[in-house]
């Protein structure tokens, strides 16, 4: 009976092996450049005070500010979007009783903003940046990013590019070991996005205080958008 059962066994995997198919692995990358057609700012309004509610209207109005600025720049609602807002007690710790208290409260409002104007990005800037030197409310940047809206046909260009250099690769492999390419048996793909420019936060956070009229005006460059495509294929020989 254990002799049977063992050559059952032995028959069934020769038959599995017998039908893996013989296949040829390949990869095919391709990149492409756009220029970015948009500008992505983050940015928190806030207002400090020793007053919850206080804090809330310097806030509020700084807000109201900006608003007027997004307005001016035909920035639509919904690329003028709230992320983020919280009221936060802030403390500082008493020498005398070894504890922290209270010393006031911060509120924060953090935004997000997106303008279709890439080669205004600077005077935008500027423009968000609070021009008062009264340290309770105003503006500080936290990032600025350019993007496309047409990274998505970039990236199926890059793909149908990508796919033909794979073939190419599995032909000359199957013609240069005398075979002959049946099916694709897998394929799979992914894809990134470089050079999105960043500029340094340190600059930027710098310039969330008072503007002095004399200071030149914010410059930022973009860059180009890079997509890149990689598909991996296994193609079926015989």
């Amino acid at each position: 009976m254990i002799k049977y059962i063992c050559t059952i066994l032995f028959f069934s995997a020769n038959i599995f092996a017998a039908s893996e198919p013989a296949l040829i692995s390949v990869n095919g990358i391709a990149e492409r450049s756009i220029e970015p057609n948009m500008v992505v700012l983050n940015i928190e309004i806030f207002g400090k005070s020793l007053q919850a509610k206080t804090a809330q209207v310097l806030q509020s109005k700084e807000f109201n500010r900006i608003k007027v600025i997004v307005e001016k720049y035909k920035i639509k609602k919904d690329e003028f979007t709230t992320e983020n807002y919280s009221i936060n007690p802030e403390y500082v710790y008493d020498q005398k009783t070894q504890q922290n208290k209270i010393s006031g409260y911060r509120v924060s409002h953090q935004i997000k903003i997106i303008s279709k104007k890439t080669e205004d990005a600077g005077e935008l800037v500027d423009a968000l940046t609070s021009t008062s030197k009264v340290e309770s409310a105003g503006v500080v940047l936290q990032s600025i990013a350019w993007d496309s809206d047409k990274k998505a046909l970039a990236e199926t260009q890059a793909m149908i590019e990508a796919v033909k250099v794979a073939q190419s690769k599995a032909d000359t492999l199957a013609k240069a070991s005398g075979s002959k390419i049946k099916n694709i048996h897998l394929i799979s793909h992914q894809s990134s996005f470089e050079g999105i420019v960043r500029p340094q936060m340190e600059n930027l956070r710098a310039k969330s205080f008072a503007l002095s009229d004399a200071q030149a005006s914010t410059t930022l460059s973009s860059g180009q958008i890079k997509v890149r495509t990689e598909v991996l294929m296994q193609f079926e020989i015989n």
